[in-house]
């Protein structure tokens, strides 16, 4: 660790969090068992898990690549001298881990004149020590600007790498009507495109109904967005395919809603052929020479990491940059640690000072234990909506001349963990929320997003506010937390603040909850209760892949508590409660999660309705209903001579009337479930659940 987090201070925090009393979080909070349970809202949104951000998604260590070669500085410029070392590492065989081996630059000056460019899989860039006495340690000092505004370090060795290259004849639709942000299944029009450990790029169209459900941004006095503009884009592995329910599970969450009926996402294979991996920089300092605060005829980023996934950033001191330390940019699964990015030297101005940044097509980056200085937007996504699942945890930033933030243009699945802000140069120093005008019609900036723990100085503070149909949270910030901005929204969601959490790091605990217990299913979606003949009709999607049981939970003290009234069998999506003379007079809520091998999924949204009032319909005398499962014919056996039939669908639309019959072809019914309300000529009437195969 560097010097800047003071051991005597870690040690009175320590000893402060033991005296005052710790509160558990109300929408996520670790059960008996030691799972953690997450809470939707009415809208199905909840926290997801954040914890896939980083080298291998957080599975595996970063790993301790042997030196292969080593090199010392020369007299004048040491581009071409490091890069010819850089060169012949990425030329070695690769081992069975995917790594070449590492080059160490030993203690002293390297004057760096063009850009140094680590093109293969598999080489590390290390050096001896990132302080300032090059007699200990390795420092390259970047000089002039030529070629203009370079980068000095460059991670990848495609700078227009993108991740619209597909494997021929592997791409199919989502057809899930509906998948919540924090899911990993996906339902899939064509699963036999697809295997275990393919990587897979999932792409949503930002389409006129999908822009016009967000509001086109709420951009202001802006042009609103347009078709095209906000694209959604996840980088991911499959780890399961279940071709029973047409389902291919991911390695990863997505971190925003899919929505059929808005946009029809495609899935595809994705061609790596211009991807790195397995490549580090470590151990260095990073001196770009300028002529002033405000100069900009130099470098402008220390380090950019272009066309890359599972690769990593450690132990780096940068300093002078225009734009960013670090930079990612069609990267995945990057861990950004221990580094520093101090005294940007450029114009205070927009696109610059953004010292630890997550660029175009970022997913799953964690910055990790990194400082900033006098950053404009120390700590930022800057890559719109193909930015997500970024992690900055216990990070520090003194001298911000504007805040930390989803930047721009829905970027999502966003984690502030334990950041502390001092020495502020303004009064916003973390910003979830609506940029509105801001910069180019900015917008929302950032969705489901969470500043967990973040610290700002007193008089200042946290923009928390609420996108449409969508989530940002503030738990536990000891910070003054305000919806109060230039473009007017309602607040987030704001819990705990100024108080002590149980789960004092939301990142690590995520983390450890994981990699110890497992991954639980997902968990169900848009629940919905409707009174049926004096019975509840409980229907919800089913979204995950893998469960093994879903349950049931009843509130009647309006949500305080609740009660599981029934566990169902894998697949199940609807339930009708019968059992509802206890709850005469009461208001009921209801919840419905699945569980798994590994443990119990997120709830699903509430539903809820009205007391009962009514007696309850007395039933049909001696009524059998079979075969049900029915395939063409179903028979219905009573006292009655015959009875009248209404088909209600799985969401409880009725779609059909019989009268007068004792037997219905059912040849003709899409397969899924429905229900029958079926009664006689007295009046008696049962709600009968059918399945059609």
């Amino acid at each position: 660790m560097h010097n800047y987090i003071l051991p005597s201070f870690l040690l009175l925090i320590a000893f402060t969090n033991l005296c005052i009393a710790q509160q558990a979080s109300t929408i996520v909070f670790e059960d008996s068992n030691g799972h953690l349970r997450y809470v939707a809202d009415a809208e199905n949104n909840y926290i997801p898990d954040f914890s896939y951000a980083g080298y291998k998604n957080g599975e595996a260590p970063i790993p301790e690549v042997p030196v292969v070669k080593t090199i010392s500085a020369i007299e004048g410029d040491n581009t071409a001298h490091i890069q010819a070392a850089l060169d012949e590492i990425g030329a070695l065989p690769m081992d069975e881990n995917g790594l070449r081996g590492a080059l160490l630059l030993e203690a002293g000056t390297y004057d760096i004149q063009g850009t140094l460019v680590i093109r293969e899989s598999g080489v590390v860039l290390r050096g001896v020590g990132d302080s300032s006495d090059p007699a200990n340690n390795t420092i390259l000092l970047g000089i002039g600007n030529s070629p203009a505004n370079r980068d000095l370090i460059q991670v990848g060795n495609t700078p227009n790498a993108s991740w619209s290259k597909s494997v021929p004849g592997t791409h199919s639709v989502v057809t899930s009507d509906f998948v919540p942000a924090g899911s990993r299944s996906l339902k899939v029009a064509a699963p036999e495109l697809f295997s275990e450990g393919n990587n897979v790029i999932i792409h949503h169209a930002s389409t006129q109904e999908w822009l016009a459900s967000v509001n086109f941004g709420d951009t202001d006095v802006d042009a609103p967005w347009s078709p095209g503009e906000i694209d959604i884009v996840y980088n991911r592995y499959i780890t399961a395919v279940d071709f029973e329910e047409s389902k291919i599970t991911l390695d990863a969450p997505i971190y925003d809603h899919l929505d059929r009926s808005l946009s029809v996402a495609e899935v595809y294979v994705l061609n790596k052929e211009d991807l790195r991996q397995n490549i580090g920089v470590e151990n260095l300092r990073i001196d770009i020479q300028t002529a002033g605060e405000s100069d900009e005829n130099h470098a402008y980023n220390a380090i950019r990491l272009i066309g890359v996934e599972d690769c990593w950033v450690q132990q780096i001191t940068a300093l002078h940059f225009v734009y960013a330390a670090v930079d990612t940019r069609a990267a995945s699964r990057v861990t950004v640690r221990d580094c520093q990015g101090l005294a940007p030297h450029s114009e205070i101005t927009g696109a610059r000072r953004y010292n630890f940044a997550a660029g175009h097509l970022s997913n799953n980056i964690l910055f990790e234990n990194c400082f900033a200085t006098e950053g404009r937007h120390s700590f930022v996504s800057n890559g719109a909506s193909t930015v997500s699942g970024i992690v900055f945890y216990n990070c520090q930033s003194q001298t911000d001349y504007s805040s930390s933030e989803g930047h721009r243009r829905w970027s999502q699945g966003l984690l502030f963990d334990n950041i502390t802000f001092s020495r502020s140069q303004t009064n916003t120093l973390l910003g979830l929320y609506n940029r509105g005008s801001f910069g180019t019609g900015h917008g929302w900036s950032a969705v489901h997003s969470v500043a967990w723990g973040v610290k700002v100085p007193l008089s200042r503070n946290i923009k928390l506010q609420k996108p449409p149909g969508r989530q940002n949270y503030a738990i536990a910030c000891p910070s003054y937390v305000t919806n109060l901005h230039n473009f007017p929204h309602p607040k987030g969601y704001e819990e705990l603040s100024n108080q002590t959490p149980l789960i004092p790091s939301l990142y690590v605990k995520q983390l450890q909850t994981r990699l110890g217990l497992g991954i639980p299913p997902d968990g169900p979606a848009m629940l919905e209760a409707k009174w049926m003949d004096g019975q509840v009709l409980l229907h919800w999607l089913d979204i995950a892949a893998r469960e093994t049981a879903y349950h049931v939970e009843l509130s009647t003290d309006g949500g305080a508590s609740f009660t599981t009234i029934a566990d169902l069998p894998a697949d199940a999506d609807s339930f009708i409660h019968t059992e509802l003379a206890p709850y005469q007079g009461s208001e009921l809520i209801y919840r419905v999660y699945a569980s798994g091998h590994e443990g119990p999924s997120p709830y699903s949204n509430t539903a809820q309705i009205d007391p009962l009032t009514s007696t309850e319909v007395e039933p049909v005398p001696k009524l059998k209903v079979s075969p049900n499962p029915v395939r063409d014919t179903l028979y219905l056996e009573a006292d009655a001579e015959s009875l009248n039939v209404q088909v209600f669908n799985a969401l409880g639309s009725l779609i059909a009337q019989e009268q007068q019959v004792k037997q219905i072809d059912t040849s003709h019914w899409v397969n899924g479930t429905y229900y029958l309300r079926i009664s006689d000529k007295t009046g008696k009437s049962s709600l009968i659940k059918i399945i059609k195969q």
